[in-house]
């Protein structure tokens, strides 16, 4: 069920504390049921834990409709959504990440107090922190005095230097802002504190793993969110009925569009490119598109509903993630799993989704040099995969078999010194 009445106090249930499923908190500011990006990512994880426990999940009020609309057909007693109100200028904050930003940071004290006033501690055996998990900043999740799950926790992932000059100017001022911001938060004492009190961490990545102390990395491992991703079944199509190359992303400079434009154009006429997705980047990649002589080859299609993406997702003769600095991949895990192959900048969570595929020959993991060894990279496997795409099997990529399993060793190790319950 979902609540909406957060102000309300709920009584505590005694029920035996042995052989029981642990109950547990869940911070998941952006969880919905059919989204794509941190909102999918949010719930397909949320439903994996919800597997082997039972769970009060609190929410952002705008998921609030979509997951009243999931549960009339999935009811669950174990599975509580709980919505914590935003101002009343939230819609304004969202429209700069900055604002945005801090909105989250306010929500975050919201919801503690929802709990705090709500919920007896004693309620809850573990707490989870889910969406939006930096390792540069503190969680509520780890001041409840009981074990805490962090994560997947990222933000250390950045642009390879050798590839700034793809970035544009202000991709570059960005990256710059960026890099000051995330240090300088890294040593705030909430931050530091958060480090301590975490039982287990979960990286999405090894940039991660490499920004944080040794102390905690003892009781951490990589687990990236995207593993947990959820798509429809869809039947491979015959050989005959795939299509050119595919891009989905924003439009936006750190996705690295412009580099898979730049490698399109060292590829026989004959290659094609469909790029769906918009962003702020779209006039300045169609221009140069115009300039490197390539526009008959690559169509900017725009927004794209979710199950049209899926389509072409099942059709691609390979789909290109060229993305200079991603923490995760929604995206990549989904083309994975219709089995696509797939052609991956080799930086950040991207690197650590495609590394676990179960098929190597269906991956090509393109490692970042300067820009022109890495443009030339790309282009010999966009070649490569248009003209052989026929060659492959197209059964799921992902193992998620093996991330299930370690998130539930995640919170078996959190919870081990509670006897009788069970994860």
């Amino acid at each position: 069920m979902i609540d909406t009445h957060a102000h309300r106090d709920a009584p505590a249930v005694a029920e035996p504390e042995t052989h029981r499923r642990p109950r547990v908190l869940v911070f998941a500011y952006a969880c919905e049921p059919g989204a794509g990006s941190e909102p999918g990512a949010g719930w397909a994880v949320v439903r994996a834990v919800a597997e082997f426990a039972d769970c009060v999940v609190l929410v952002g009020p705008e998921h609030g409709p979509h997951i009243r609309h999931w549960q009339v057909t999935h009811p669950d007693p174990g599975l509580v959504f709980v919505e914590v109100p935003e101002p009343g200028w939230a819609r304004l904050a969202k429209q700069h990440r900055v604002t945005w930003f801090a909105l989250y940071l306010l929500w975050l004290r919201r919801a503690h107090r929802v709990v705090v006033r709500r919920f007896p501690q004693q309620q809850f055996d573990v707490t989870h922190h889910v969406t939006y998990s930096t390792y540069w900043l503190p969680t509520p999740a780890a001041r409840f005095g009981v074990p805490c799950v962090w994560g997947p926790v990222g933000g250390a992932v950045t642009t390879p230097r050798a590839l700034w000059p793809l970035l544009g100017w202000r991709g570059v001022a960005g990256e710059l802002f960026d890099l000051f911001t995330v240090r300088a938060l890294s040593w705030l004492p909430a931050t530091r504190d958060t480090w301590r009190r975490a039982t287990v961490a979960l990286l999405q990545n090894e940039a991660t793993q490499r920004r944080l102390p040794h102390a905690l990395l003892t009781k951490a491992r990589v687990l990236n969110h995207a593993m947990f991703t959820e798509v429809p079944a869809h039947p491979a199509p015959a050989p005959r009925h795939r299509s050119g190359l595919l891009l989905v992303s924003a439009l936006e400079a750190r996705k690295g569009v412009r580099l898979a434009l730049h490698a399109l154009a060292h590829t026989p006429d004959d290659v094609t490119l469909l790029v769906l997705g918009d962003g702020p980047e779209r006039k300045s990649l169609e221009k140069l598109a115009r300039r490197l002589r390539i526009q008959h080859r690559v169509r900017f299609h725009g927004w794209t509903p979710r199950d049209q993406v899926f389509a072409r997702l099942a059709k691609a003769a390979a789909v290109v993630f060229p993305g200079l600095r991603e923490e995760g991949g929604l995206s990549l895990a989904e083309a994975m799993l219709f089995g696509a192959p797939v052609i991956v900048l080799a930086n950040g969570g991207a690197r650590t989704i495609a590394a676990a595929a179960t098929d190597r020959f269906r991956v090509a993991l393109i490692e970042p040099g300067t820009v022109t060894t890495t443009v030339q990279r790309m282009a010999e496997a966009m070649t490569y995969f248009s003209r052989h795409a026929d060659m492959h099997a197209r059964g799921p990529l992902l193992d998620q078999t093996a991330a299930r399993d370690t998130l539930r060793a995640a919170f078996e190790h959190a919870i081990a010194d509670r006897v009788g319950w069970v994860v």
